[in-house]
């Protein structure tokens, strides 16, 4: 099992680029087992590339176990001769002042803070310990709202913040089931985080109720989303190059207008169009609204397009305009 998962987690990081000889990455730690399953693969991975390491955990202050837990953590990355950071969030306080749920707060407050961190310790890399199985829950989640393609890539390998630091998943190949295997092989003492059992939100109810149901009558629906979303990602970076050219050579931009060559734009294939409008359009970029202005500029004998409060469209025998009221 040790094998296995180590190989998973080399060669997504390889096959993705996700680490270059030399970086310093910051690794976000909550004592989990996904986080020190990382943690451990990472001071593995450390001797031969070369790279630095320094785990940071964030206490949430919503549980009371949280301050052991950070403890834990600390403990555990000194035993691998990595530097550990321990720090506190007001989540209570921020959702209450910004008006957002307690999840939501805590994911804006940890996600800020990992950039700050970051910067403060000059780490170019952000890794966190998404798996294979929260691809699933997120691909599930988002076709319960309601997507299009875009909601199927599920979580992206690397994200690119800026042009200094990116985020990366290194075991987002890896199942939750070898985690915990690999966990209890090594004997990584980890911590398990009870809200996570409860039924207060989306992903936990995907989780807990829904997943284990489609392992039943596939066990195998874990990896096969993985696979679909790897897929959809490269259908969807293909046509995102094919959408940027014809942006290139077709539309000019100011702040307050975008106008476009309407010809150009109708001689395109209608996936086409889709694609270009839901990359160009200012506002209203559900499903609905595309497919509405696609059937304004063919077949709609109106001049003029209401998009939002913002925003209108014009039309002209050579070219499209969306302007800002």
């Amino acid at each position: 099992m040790g094998m296995i998962i180590w190989e998973k987690f080399r060669k997504n990081i390889y096959d993705n680029k996700l680490v270059c000889h030399g970086d310093k990455i910051l690794l976000a730690v909550s004592g989990g087992a996904d986080s020190m399953v990382m943690t451990s693969l990472f001071a593995v991975l450390k001797k031969s590339l070369n790279i630095e390491l320094v785990v940071v955990n964030f206490n949430h202050n919503l549980r009371k176990e949280s301050v052991k837990e950070a403890e834990i953590v600390k403990k555990f990355a000194e035993n691998l001769n990595i530097e550990c950071v321990l720090k506190d969030l007001k989540t209570k306080e921020y959702a209450k002042e910004q008006n957002i749920s307690v999840e939501t707060a805590g994911r804006q407050l940890r996600y800020a803070e990992l950039e700050k961190t970051a910067k403060e310790y000059k780490c170019s890399k952000i890794a966190t310990a998404h798996n294979m199985n929260d691809n699933a829950e997120t691909v599930l989640m988002w076709l319960l709202r309601g997507t299009g393609t875009d909601g199927l890539t599920g979580i992206p390998a690397v994200r690119k913040i800026n042009k200094n630091l990116s985020v990366i998943r290194p075991l987002l190949a890896v199942s939750r089931d070898l985690i915990d295997g690999y966990a209890k092989q090594k004997n990584i003492k980890f911590c398990t985080d009870k809200t996570n059992f409860k039924c207060d939100y989306t992903r936990n109810k995907i989780r807990l109720n829904i997943i284990p149901e489609l392992n039943k009558i596939n066990p195998l629906f874990i990896e096969h989303v993985y696979n679909l979303s790897s897929i959809v990602k490269q259908e969807t970076d293909f046509f995102k190059k094919k959408t940027n050219s014809f942006i290139l050579k077709n539309v000019k931009t100011t702040k307050n207008k975008i106008s476009v060559n309407l010809k150009s734009f109708l001689r395109q294939e209608e996936i086409m169009q889709y694609k270009i409008l839901k990359e160009i359009l200012p506002d209203k970029k559900r499903a609905v609204h595309i497919n509405s202005i696609i059937n304004w500029l063919k077949n709609s004998p109106q001049k003029n397009y209401s998009l939002s409060k913002d925003w209108s469209a014009k039309k002209t025998n050579v070219s499209f305009i969306f302007a800002r009221y």
